[in-house]
């Protein structure tokens, strides 16, 4: 008597399970309420820009006034910009060849204005905000005309300082000397800088920063105000038909993880104005000053929120910042801001997390944390290493064999 097609066992039951597992995931995640980012009651946008605290864009939905940021409702979509911050532009032309002459300057014109803020990531204890590019272009045969900028982050009237290891200096053109000058916190004064000299453009590579084109160099911490310059070298005026091609040098203080040079940077008129139309993006700390954090043991700063969140003394100047604990994420800054990350489901439904969350085993969350184990019939540190087999290959074949024996022996008894 064969078998009925209803008690048989099915091969695709499995494999059904496992989807049925991971559709269960995938909704698990998705229905999971997002971790708050804004005191109860207060706005968490700007526009398109999220507003976490300690910061707020009304009365009472932000920690002090170091903290306050400002919404303009009046454009579209609406902008951020960020207290304490001040930018200051000096544009100017002079003559060719005499850029150091001051006799030769005409129509100096002074700005002054706030800065955008492009972001905020308080798990990191950074925002970013839209800084411009300097430049030094030829109008003409006879003429230049340069762009300079200084930014004034003020360590005494905001909650910022200038983010030296997440910045770094560029310059950009055929023949350009990238000039950073700057006052540190212990009123010294500090300046750096890096030259690109290239006779023949196409020499230059992409993605390459290196001097062909396009030059770099990392800062000191520790900096408060700061000017930004771009120089054409001299010898780019003894050579017009090369100044035609490549009018324009430029210099920036950018993100170092977002700028990535193109030879296209070097040719034509203002590239930097019609390519970063908004500036490029400045990495700017931020700390709860005039506080420190407690001796081990102690309380955290009432700042510090969440009962999962752990205090940071700022790396430059005095005050500190707040973040979650390992193994939870989130805004330390509100009451259970910080909540546990799932590591296990996280690395199931994106590969990119599996080398951030290693796992050569059976993965478990935990509350702060997850487990690895070894499959069965395996053995060794799942977590930071490959398994090996417990059992020799012959003996786990033969074991498996005899147990899937049994199984299909009790499946037919079950049918009869």
């Amino acid at each position: 008597m064969s078998p009925s097609p209803c008690l048989r066992r099915s091969s695709a039951a499995p494999m059904l399970q496992l989807a049925a597992v991971a559709l269960l995931s995938l909704s698990a995640i998705a229905a999971r309420p997002p971790p708050p980012m804004a005191l109860p009651g207060c706005p968490n946008k700007c526009g398109n820009i999220t507003i976490p605290y300690p910061f707020g864009i009304k009365e009472g939905c932000y920690f002090d006034i170091d903290f306050f940021i400002h919404c303009n409702l009046s454009t579209t979509p609406p902008s951020a910009t960020v207290s304490g911050v001040v930018l200051m532009n000096r544009t100017f032309t002079y003559l060719s060849g005499n850029q150091d002459n001051p006799s030769a300057v005409s129509n100096n014109d002074y700005r002054f204005w706030t800065i955008d803020l492009f972001d905020i990531d308080v798990a990191e204890g950074v925002a970013r905000v839209t800084a411009p590019v300097s430049s030094d272009c030829s109008v003409n045969e006879t003429y230049r005309s340069i762009s300079l900028f200084s930014i004034d982050v003020g360590l005494n009237l905001s909650a910022f300082r200038f983010s030296s290891m997440r910045n770094v200096l560029v310059g950009v053109g055929q023949r350009v000397e990238a000039q950073f000058s700057g006052k540190m916190t212990s009123n010294g004064n500090y300046s750096a800088g890096c030259t690109s000299l290239v006779d023949i453009p196409s020499l230059a590579r992409n993605g390459s920063c290196l001097g062909l084109g396009c030059c770099s160099t990392e800062m000191l911490p520790g900096l408060d105000i700061y000017n930004i310059s771009a120089l054409a070298r001299p010898l780019i005026d003894k050579l017009p038909e090369r100044g035609k091609i490549t009018p324009c040098t430029y210099a920036m203080v950018v993100d170092k993880s977002w700028y990535s040079f193109s030879t296209q940077d070097l040719y034509g008129y203002n590239v930097s104005d019609n390519k970063f139309t908004g500036g490029v993006p400045l990495v700017l700390d931020f700390a709860i000053k005039n506080e420190s954090c407690p001796a081990g043991g102690l309380p955290v700063p009432s700042a510090c929120r969440s009962s999962n969140s752990i205090c940071v003394n700022a790396t430059q100047g005095p005050g500190y910042f707040c973040k979650c604990r390992d193994g939870y994420d989130g805004n330390p800054y509100l009451n259970d801001g910080c909540q546990d990350i799932d590591e296990c489901m996280l690395r199931d439904v994106n590969a990119d997390l599996r080398e951030m969350y290693p796992c050569h085993g059976i993965c478990k969350n935990k509350i702060g944390g997850y487990d690895c184990q070894c499959k069965l019939g395996m053995k060794g540190d799942a977590k930071n290493g490959p398994c090996t087999i417990l059992f020799p290959i012959q003996a786990t074949a033969a074991t498996f064999g005899y147990m899937q024996h049994r199984g299909n022996h009790a499946d037919d008894r079950m049918a009869s």
